[in-house]
Parts: C-alpha cells; sequence; structure tokens
C-alpha cells in the first residue's frame, strides 16, 4: 500500500507537469486583454529507501502538490480578483507511517469599485471560504503503543466569511485593506464551533461579526527572485481578546526552467484553537511552473 501511494503520487506529478512542458507556457496568450493572472504550480518529491545499510538511515519518501493562482479582470467600474490556494502533501517515514506535511483549501474572491474621486481609494465586498482536504489526527504513544485520534477533516472545521469595507490600493503590487467582515465556522464533529459557556450543548455553526484587515504585498527583487507577503487578522465585537490573525510570507528563486527553490514562513493565532502562536516553516525544492 506504501508503494502503491507513493507511485500514484509520482504518476499524478508527471500528468500535471506534462502539458507544461510545452514552450511558451500551459495557457499563455488566452487570457483576454483585461484579465491578468499570476499563477503558479508546482509538484515536490522525495523518496529515501534503505536496506541492511550500515551508515544510519531511515526510509523515507514525500509527496506535495501546490497550485497558487492570483487571477484580476479589470473594467472601468470594478476589478475582479480570486485568489486560490492549494496545497497537499504527505510523508511516510519508517515505523511511523503516513504524516500529513500540508493541507489547505483557500478560495477568496473580491470585486474592487472604482471611486470617481481616487485612483487609489475602491470600496470592496468579496467572499472567502477555507478548509483542508484530508482529515487530521493526534498522534500519542503510551507504553510503546501508537495511537491516533481524528481532530480534523475536509469541511470541519470550514470558514466561510463575507466582507465589505475601503481598499487601498496604489499599484498591482500593493494594498490594504479594512472593513466588515461575518466569518461563519462550520464545525459538525470536532467542537471548532461550540462555544463552552454552554455545556447543555454542542455547537456546530458559528457567526461571529466583526472587523478585519488585510495587508499584501509582491516585490520582485529580480527576473528570478520574488517575494509575497499577506497579512490578515480579524476581531470580532466581543472584544479584543477574540482574535485571529495570520502571516505568510514566501520568497522564490527560481533555478532552472520549471525548477523552483520556495522558503516560506508562516505565523498564525487562533484564540479558539490555542491561546499560544503557531508557526510553520517550509523549503522546498522541486518542479515549479508558471500557467501565465
Amino acid at each position: 500500500m506504501k508503494l502503491k501511494n507513493f507511485f500514484m503520487a509520482c504518476a499524478a506529478a508527471c500528468a500535471f507537469a506534462a502539458p507544461a512542458m510545452a514552450e511558451g507556457g500551459m495557457f499563455e496568450g488566452t487570457l483576454p486583454e483585461n484579465w491578468k493572472a499570476d499563477v503558479v504550480a508546482g509538484v515536490k518529491l522525495n523518496w529515501y529507501n534503505f536496506n541492511n545499510w550500515q551508515q544510519d538511515g531511515t526510509s523515507n519518501y514525500n509527496w506535495l502538490v501546490m497550485y497558487h493562482a492570483d487571477l484580476q479582470g479589470n473594467w472601468s467600474v470594478a476589478n475582479w480578483r480570486n485568489l486560490i490556494d492549494i496545497e497537499l502533501g504527505q510523508t511516510w517515514t519508517d515505523e511511523l507511517g503516513w504524516r500529513k506535511s500540508s493541507d489547505k483549501l483557500f478560495w477568496e474572491s473580491m470585486v474592487d469599485f472604482n471611486m470617481p474621486f481616487s485612483s487609489t481609494i475602491k470600496a470592496y465586498i468579496g467572499n472567502r471560504f477555507e478548509t483542508q482536504i484530508m482529515s487530521g489526527f493526534k498522534y500519542e504513544t503510551v507504553d510503546g503503543v501508537e495511537t491516533k485520534k481524528a481532530i480534523s477533516s475536509f469541511m470541519d472545521p470550514a470558514y466561510e466569511t463575507q466582507v465589505a469595507g475601503f481598499a487601498y490600493v496604489p499599484n498591482e503590487n500593493l494594498s490594504a485593506r479594512v472593513g466588515f467582515a461575518n466569518r461563519m465556522t462550520i464545525s459538525d464533529g470536532y467542537g471548532f464551533a461550540d462555544d463552552p459557556e454552554t455545556a447543555d450543548k454542542v455547537e456546530t455553526f458559528r457567526d461571529e461579526p466583526g472587523l478585519e484587515g488585510i495587508l499584501e504585498l509582491k516585490y520582485d527583487l529580480s527576473d528570478l527572485i520574488n517575494f509575497k507577503t499577506r497579512l490578515w487578522g480579524f476581531v470580532n465585537f466581543e472584544g479584543v481578546e477574540k482574535i485571529d490573525g495570520k502571516w505568510e510570507n514566501l520568497l522564490a528563486i527560481k533555478l532552472a526552467p520549471l525548477v523552483e527553490l520556495q522558503v516560506g514562513f508562516d505565523m498564525a493565532y487562533d484564540y479558539d484553537q490555542s491561546k499560544d502562536a503557531q508557526y510553520k516553516n517550509m523549503v522546498l525544492f522541486g518542479l515549479t511552473w508558471r500557467w501565465f
């Protein structure tokens, strides 16, 4: 079963990558003139197998598939932007088995309305959806026996957020947004939407109106190096201690055609999940290509 999953991942990687090998990119030149896009897909595979290897080593392999898209249509009245972020990966280690290394499904759709009194200030409305694809587990070892307990799954939790406010967009690489947000949490089985103050029942849906802010920056250090950062924060109307936030950073270095090194750092804080900040670091090297 382990080898089957590994070779299925390899086959999927080849299937995704083959169309992108064509000269000029996968979909270059297909967008209308009023549309622009920044779309990157990537596949990373590693495999180490040891058999009676006397110099120490543990058999392991991992796979990661990612898709990041930023598409924007521009008209005289408004601009429509869609952000799509999909990541899915697993790592297998001898004697430990499979562990999830990356799992993200994110879609944000925003409409910015051009204001007659300013070219940089815009009113906006939008919607955001966030969840995961695979189940998540908590692993514990008691008396040498490892057990795992499911703690999350697809659509549990899921977050749906409606937003409206004003944005400062001086250019296509920088934007700052502040506005009203109605954040809904959906959790049918793992308690992410439960209110601990109501002990007599378990809530599977929570609606939180509040305020949010988003700061985004893209910067090309050269034709081969680019940096992206996104800072998001949300506070509901119950008080400033009920705050959620996430800071995402990604540095991409193109080493050769279809080969890219990515270095990332993410920091998150969710009052309902943990009272401490959460951190994630990553260094990725593998097949990466642009669709646009």
